[in-house]
């Protein structure tokens, strides 16, 4: 397994906080009225050989976070800089995102109504 630049998915995550398009990352079966999202939120933590990756909003696209994970660790193995990252998320094509994280491993913590 390679080792993933922390720093580098810090700052790619950042990219993603705010009210944004995520076109990108959405599933094409994604049924969502609109690809507008505000994400409050992106941690990323390392402990003991695992990373873990925090992400908060109102709601999320079908395969959004799975999307958005690849898409980091791809900045992380340093296949992509941060500027083709940024190209990528701006581009709102699913064509141009990584490849989506397996879904093992993602849970959903807590849902607020």
């Amino acid at each position: 397994m390679k080792k993933l630049d922390l720093d580098i998915m810090k700052k790619g995550a950042k990219k993603f906080i705010g009210t944004k398009d995520f076109s990108t990352f959405r599933a094409s079966s994604c049924r969502a009225k609109s690809p507008i999202k505000t994400m409050k939120l992106v941690k990323i933590k390392s402990s003991k050989n695992k990373i873990e990756i925090e992400f908060r909003s109102q709601s999320f696209l079908q395969k959004q976070v799975r999307s958005m994970v690849g898409c980091l660790k791809y900045l992380g193995e340093k296949k992509w800089s941060l500027n083709k990252f940024e190209n990528v998320m701006k581009s709102k094509k699913r064509s141009l995102c990584a490849p989506p994280a397996p879904p093992e491993g993602l849970y959903l913590t807590r849902v607020i109504y």
